[in-house]
């Protein structure tokens, strides 16, 4: 299995791209966007509240 190795330059490129493509985008559209994704990510509940373990072996397969 390959797997993808950034740098930190990199990471932190996409970071601020992602946060601008944010900035330029209707409020509430950004809003919801960031919401699913942080969802996706395993941050926060399905239900936008924040979990209260942020990392665990299942979001990763372990």
């Amino acid at each position: 299995m390959a797997t993808l190795q950034i740098s930190y330059e990199e990471y932190a490129k996409g970071v601020r791209d992602y946060i601008e493509k944010l900035k330029n985008m209707p409020k509430e559209q950004a809003r919801e966007i960031s919401l699913q994704n942080l969802i996706s990510a395993g941050i926060l509940n399905e239900d936008g509240t924040d979990k209260e373990n942020i990392v665990n072996g299942d979001f990763f397969g372990w």
